[in-house]
């Protein structure tokens, strides 16, 4: 468990780090801050002052539901159930041990003194008697008679039997030493024995008061008492048993008012208060009225209320905002690439959760609104939040931010779970109903299922509150209003997104792959081979990105305008074959710095034409920082074979980068390798194309330039595979066609051998 911690706190160190987390984390807190200030006006109330016989000067009305404690019925029900906590006694039963030990003795004695001067023929028991007053301890002070009875007796182990019964059923009992005096002043007849100083599980008995005897009272019937027990006794031997047991009668039973007090401090903490209603709306005073007591009283209950309910009430649901921002930064850390958060993401859910907050606000003050049992969550743009998130990036942070969505919105609708069922469904559907929208119209089927969904759960709840059948149907309209409406909002303001903060969508990016814009046509006339060239690592980016699971149009968009920086001077690279005569008379240094150039020249171009910077990147980082080996080599040759030195730099034949920083974009710099390469092959064949594949990709990773991509050594061979299934496509082997003089031939040939045939 610990190292689990460990694992975690090094996690969260890292990922604090980077701006997307951090940012959000103190940006989340502020929309904390503020969500709370707005929860906190749904308890904030006026105080009034007034006293007895005072004109109200206005009409004083409930804010809201008001549970107040009725201090005086609680104190009577706390009294009223003190009262019936059964009194405790403790009955020792060390006191039962000690008396049946002292009788065990006693006869042990006499068992003894019979054993060792048995009687001879004679009813003289003289010489036993003085025998056994010589054994006994000087405490057993029996008179004489009452020994003789016990060494007449036949059997004296039975006599002590009966002695014993006789004791037990006393002790039993149990035996008060005097009257109950009631010290603790309580009406109770109830009365809990329990039994103490036994070896086995206290046990307790459930008696009355009256059922408990005093010794006293014991001692007037005891002789009744022995005589039940043993009625086959002779007077005499009867007489002796009752004197045995008399003398062995103790007190066993005292009252505990320690332990009484206890259970009855306890039972009365479990007290709930008896609490009074006021209801929300509910007018206390009249303008114009005269204050009463009871009114007073009400008044004085409102006020408490503002004062000191607010403060625990505003700290609750801090604390608990809190508990979700902790939540969310767990789910954040844990899943962090799955979120597909970046630097603008917190700005962005910033932005939503204010809106949401302050409209939620206001509308939650109409009053209509407010006071409605089910149209209240219908009138928050829950699934224009979620929808908004789903579409810029991905369903998983949608759920996140709707969870917080449904909690926001329980509490402003003053924990209405009308509310709380159909903020849910508003939060799911939206986050769900667009994840597979590949056109704006398409928003409007998942505006009709939102609308659908909240529909069924309006009418249902309207069965289930017994609401008038037109109340339902007016609430099934607003209900597909609704998503509707929130639909359309999207869609208008998924631009705006897109403009303001550059961010790509797929809408952005599908207007984007349209082939037929004037800088396709352009590239098309003036780089032709360029042209062909960027439909190829479209195509293959696409392909690897569909494998390893990252953003396959946002690559295969990438792949179309990595090299628009190549339209100027077309003619300087090979795949164009249209030659340049300056390329004749540049020394290596000089063509290499035009070829690089062309990065630089498609940076400029793109932001010309307002492509946004996720597609800008492409175009800046599919070279990285590779050095053109090509003219590198050719320059290293031209200094070896000089006579002179020459200062030669190895920087100046290197992309400047920066190297890729999201998958996407290294895997269209690994496309943009392969394709290249592969023109270069002769006779292209499977082996020949894999071993090209994997040289280039290893390259790439040996020298650095995947660093910051977090492709996996599993995502390039992915890649790899999906590169090569692309290229096996282009570079199948064909049908060689016949040349149409070897037709013309050969059709000569099979004419002939027929004519030859007929003759």
């Amino acid at each position: 468990m610990i190292q689990t911690y460990k694992i975690f706190y090094r996690r969260l160190s890292y990922y604090l780090r980077k701006p997307p987390i951090r940012n959000s984390f103190y940006l989340f807190l502020v929309i904390i801050a503020i969500a709370t200030v707005f929860l906190s006006f749904n308890v904030i109330g006026t105080t009034y002052d007034y006293r007895i016989g005072d004109v109200a000067t206005e009409d004083l009305r409930v804010p809201n539901d008001i549970n107040y404690p009725i201090e005086s019925e609680t104190a009577m029900e706390k009294k009223r159930v003190a009262e019936m906590v059964p009194l405790v006694f403790d009955k020792d039963q060390s006191i039962l041990i000690e008396r049946l030990n002292s009788v065990e003795v006693l006869f042990r004695y006499v068992t003894q003194t019979l054993e060792e001067s048995p009687p001879i023929g004679t009813e003289d028991r003289t010489f036993q008697l003085i025998a056994l007053k010589s054994r006994l301890p000087k405490y057993y002070r029996y008179n004489d008679q009452v020994l003789l009875e016990l060494l007449k007796h036949d059997r004296p182990r039975e006599l002590r039997g009966i002695i014993v019964r006789i004791l037990i059923y006393l002790f039993d009992r149990g035996v008060l030493e005097k009257p109950y005096s009631n010290p603790l002043n309580i009406k109770n007849n109830l009365v809990t024995v329990r039994t103490i100083n036994t070896p086995e599980e206290i046990n307790e008995v459930t008696k009355t008061l009256d059922e408990l005897q005093v010794i006293s009272d014991i001692r007037k019937d005891l002789y009744k008492i022995c005589y039940s027990i043993a009625p086959n006794l002779s007077k005499e031997q009867l007489q002796a048993v009752y004197t045995i047991v008399n003398s062995n009668l103790r007190p066993n039973l005292t009252f505990s008012s320690e332990e009484t007090r206890r259970r009855i401090d306890e039972t009365v903490k479990s007290v709930k208060p008896v609490m009074g209603l006021l209801k929300k709306g509910q007018t206390i005073v009249r303008e114009g009225d005269t204050v009463t007591t009871e009114t007073l009283k009400k008044i004085q209950i409102m006020n408490k209320y503002t004062s000191s309910t607010n403060i625990s009430y505003i700290i609750g649901v801090f604390i608990l905002q809190l508990l979700f921002l902790a939540i969310f930064g767990y789910f954040t850390i844990q899943f962090y690439d799955e979120l597909n958060q970046d630097d603008k993401a917190p700005i962005i859910l910033f932005t939503l959760l204010l809106f949401f907050i302050f409209y939620s606000f206001f509308v939650s003050r109409i009053e209509n609104i407010q006071n409605s049992k089910l149209i209240f969550a219908l009138f928050l743009p829950i699934p224009f939040v979620t929808m908004i998130i789903a579409i810029l990036y991905n369903m998983f942070l949608a759920l996140m931010v709707g969870t917080y969505l449904i909690f926001f919105s329980y509490f402003i609708s003053d924990v209405s779970y009308a509310s709380l069922i159909l903020a849910f469904s508003s939060a799911l559907g939206g986050a769900f109903v667009v994840g597979d929208v590949e056109k704006r119209t398409e928003f409007l089927r998942g505006g009709f299922i939102i609308g659908l969904l909240n529909s069924f759960i309006v009418i249902s709840i309207g069965l289930m509150q017994e609401l008038s059948f037109k109340y339902i149907v007016n609430n099934v309209e607003l209900a597909f209003g609704n998503g509707l409406i929130n639909a359309v909002l999207t869609l208008g303001f998924i631009p705006l997104y897109e403009n303001i903060f550059g961010y790509t969508t797929k809408f952005k990016l599908l207007e984007l792959s349209d082939l037929n814009a004037p800088i396709f046509k352009k590239m098309l006339i003036r780089a032709p081979g360029t042209y062909n060239h960027s439909l190829m690592v479209a195509n293959m980016a696409e392909a690897a990105c569909k494998d390893v699971g990252a953003n396959a149009m946002l690559a295969r968009v990438g792949g179309y305008y990595h090299d628009i920086g190549k339209i100027e001077n077309a003619g300087i690279f090979i795949e164009n074959k249209i030659g340049d005569v300056r390329t004749r008379s540049l020394s290596p240094v000089e063509y290499t710095r035009l070829i690089i150039d062309h990065v630089a020249k498609g940076v400029e171009l793109g932001k010309k034409s307002s492509l946004p910077d996720s597609i800008i990147d492409f175009i800046q980082e599919h070279h990285g920082t590779t050095t053109m080996t090509y003219f590198y080599h050719q320059a290293l040759e031209m200094a070896s074979n000089a006579g002179e030195a020459t200062e030669l730099h190895k920087s100046d034949f290197q992309y400047p980068g920066p190297r890729p920083h999201s998958r996407e974009t290294a895997i269209v710099m690994l496309a943009d390798a392969v394709e290249a390469a592969s023109r270069s092959l002769h006779e292209p064949t499977s082996a020949k194309l894999e071993g090209l594949v994997k040289k280039i990709i290893y390259n790439k990773l040996n020298d650095g330039e995947l660093e910051f991509s977090d492709l996996t050594m599993s995502d390039l061979n992915k890649i790899q595979r999906a590169f090569l299934r692309v290229l096996l496509g282009i570079f199948h082997t064909r049908i060689e066609y016949p040349e149409k003089d070897e037709l013309e031939k050969l059709e000569e040939q099979v004419l002939k051998k027929s004519d030859e045939d007929e003759d």
